[in-house]
């Protein structure tokens, strides 16, 4: 990946999921995943149910974090 370009078209495109325990190690958070699971519940951290499976929603968040291009 190309210093100072971001993340790559392709992983907006995807449906890239992560359970919230996984999300929570990734962000250092691995010994509070409560923390996370409110993030969620508080609809702060973008999720989908899949398979009766909460994930977090990693593309939707990318979104959620790219400056407002207007």
């Amino acid at each position: 990946m190309k210093q100072g370009r971001g993340f790559t078209p392709d992983l907006l495109a995807g449906g890239y999921y992560v359970t919230p325990q996984r999300f929570a190690q990734l962000i250092g958070l691995g010994d509070r995943q409560a923390i996370v699971q409110r993030w969620i519940e508080q609809g702060d951290l973008p999720s989908r149910c899949i398979g009766g499976q909460t994930l977090v929603d990693l593309a939707a968040l990318l979104l959620m974090t790219q400056p407002d291009q207007s």
